[in-house]
């Protein structure tokens, strides 16, 4: 019996490793060009996660500045003084001159009534969430405002507030 030669099976295993060597390369070059593929895709996604959290936190910004309807209930005498400041000058600096004939309606003491500082700081605030974000006006909200929060804010306070040329009622009353 013939024993197998060494030097044959040696090139068998040998040419059995280069059919390998062959397939490994031709994946590893799939492999190579799917990732740098994937990589200009990931560095994309990561470029637009990146806008998107910073969107975000702008948004989330602006919110923080938007005050809500203000919360008259729960501040100090100061707080709720200068917030009253501010919503003075909201009504004669924007609401008196741009709507001059529902303002008209609108007593000059009407500081002096608390539901009209509720409901026309209630309407301020809507006013803000509506037009204060250059970027996402809300036209629904806006004819919302004109159609129906404004006329029913001035409509209610003028029958609720029957102030005269004698003098505010509020003040009479105390």
């Amino acid at each position: 019996m013939t024993e197998p030669d060494p030097v044959a099976a040696l090139a068998a295993q040998l040419d059995e490793l280069r059919g390998q060597l062959a397939r490994y390369t031709g994946e590893t070059g799939h492999l190579r060009a799917r990732l740098a593929e994937d990589s200009g895709q990931v560095l994309m996604l990561r470029v637009e996660v990146k806008q998107l959290r910073e969107e975000l936190a702008e948004a989330i910004e602006k919110r923080k500045l938007k005050p809500p309807p203000a919360p008259w209930w729960c501040v100090s005498r100061a707080e709720g003084e200068a917030m009253l400041a501010g919503l003075r000058e909201w009504v004669e600096t924007f609401l008196r001159p741009h709507y001059p004939g529902y303002a008209a309606r609108l007593p000059r003491c009407w500081a002096n009534h608390p539901e009209a500082v509720w409901e026309l700081s209630t309407l301020r605030a809507e006013w803000q969430r509506i037009y204060d974000d250059e970027d996402n006006r809300d036209l629904a909200g806006a004819l919302g405002w004109h159609d129906r929060f404004l006329p029913g804010v001035i409509t209610r306070l003028a029958a609720a507030i029957k102030c005269d040329e004698t003098g505010c009622r509020a003040h009479r009353s105390r």
